[in-house]
């Protein structure tokens, strides 16, 4: 991070403000010399006006100097993001015509290594593709933007992804290797929200559902606070991992969102369940503790309940061998 001085910043503002009042001055100066009236003044003080003049003169260089550098800085981000007049092909990514384009520098430049650094549409970092859409693994896109190690897309249409039907209404991202900047086909989806009514683990889901990339042959999936009725429970769930796109559910974890009498137990709202070897565990939170109906005594806390689908208790599992974690709450 570039250390900034506040005290640098305000008398530097200061100046400017200044050189500012130097140039209006000079230029009511400059109109009072149309003035038939006011030049005769002036030529009766030649002295006095010359040194004003030569004064504000002086004080107005700032500001020019200032408008003259913004122009500069102008006209180098325009010529950083030109709109193609023809079509360009880096790679495997072709840009059509009309496409308006973001490089990071027009001229050659080296790393400190010494290595060469990319220039020109080899530098590309972003590109809007305002008439004929770009192509990414089949899919449409509007909008492209490469990072060093990742891309992100916005789709024009709902699209197929890696086996995902991914929404067009949030962006997609992918990563890729080195050298594999300009080669989509070989970019791998690494998220991406899933198109409505997606139907996962024998559930059409009513909110949004985010994919992303976990290791090879593993997806997460991330869901809003809708609750859903998910395995005979009334829940909001937080996450789901699958095997492969719409594929075999190998675990999930949740919190409920009323009140469950299961089995021979009593859960409040809140309660964190997810699955466990096969059954269900159940993570009641300190403050809201489950209650075992038979004995009408709560379980005690930093305790999970381990059941089965058919709601026995098969045996109880301290929250820290589990990996269950409770957060301390501090009261004021």
């Amino acid at each position: 991070m570039i250390p900034i001085n506040p005290l640098a910043m305000m008398l530097g503002s200061l100046f400017l403000l200044v050189s500012l009042m130097c140039v209006a001055a000079l230029a009511a100066l400059l109109i009072a010399c149309l003035n038939a009236r006011s030049r005769r003044f002036i030529r009766a003080h030649p002295w006095w006006f010359g040194l004003l003049a030569i004064f504000l003169v002086a004080g107005s260089l700032p500001t020019v100097e200032f408008l003259r550098w913004q122009a500069a800085h102008w006209l180098d981000q325009r010529a950083l993001s030109p709109r193609l007049e023809s079509q360009q092909v880096l790679g495997e990514l072709v840009l059509p015509a009309g496409t308006r384009v973001w490089l990071e520098r027009l001229e050659p430049g080296k790393h400190l290594s010494g290595e060469p650094l990319p220039h020109g549409l080899q530098s590309l970092q972003r590109a809007e593709f305002d008439g004929q859409p770009g192509v990414v693994q089949g899919a449409a896109v509007r909008r492209l933007d490469l990072g060093d190690t990742g891309a992100e897309v916005k789709l024009v249409d709902d699209a197929a992804l890696a086996g995902w039907q991914c929404s067009a209404q949030e962006p997609v991202t992918f990563g890729y290797r080195a050298g594999a900047r300009f080669a989509p086909q070989q970019w791998r989806l690494e998220s991406c929200t899933l198109a409505a009514g997606s139907q996962i683990a024998g559930i059409i889901w009513p909110g949004p559902m985010t994919v992303h990339a976990v290791e090879e042959g593993r997806w997460q999936l991330e869901t809003d606070t809708t609750p859903v009725r998910f395995q005979g429970l009334e829940v909001r769930l937080w996450n789901l991992w699958l095997d492969g796109p719409y594929g075999a559910l190998l675990d999930w974890q949740a919190e409920l969102t009323e009140p469950v009498e299961f089995g021979p137990m009593q859960y409040p709202a809140t309660t964190r369940v997810r699955a466990f070897h096969g059954n269900l565990l159940f993570s009641p939170q300190v403050e809201a503790p489950a209650v075992d109906r038979l004995s009408g005594k709560p379980i005690e806390p930093d305790l999970s309940v381990e059941q089965d689908v058919g709601g026995e208790v098969l045996g109880t599992h301290r929250n820290g061998d589990v990996g269950v974690i409770d957060w301390i709450r501090i009261v004021p």
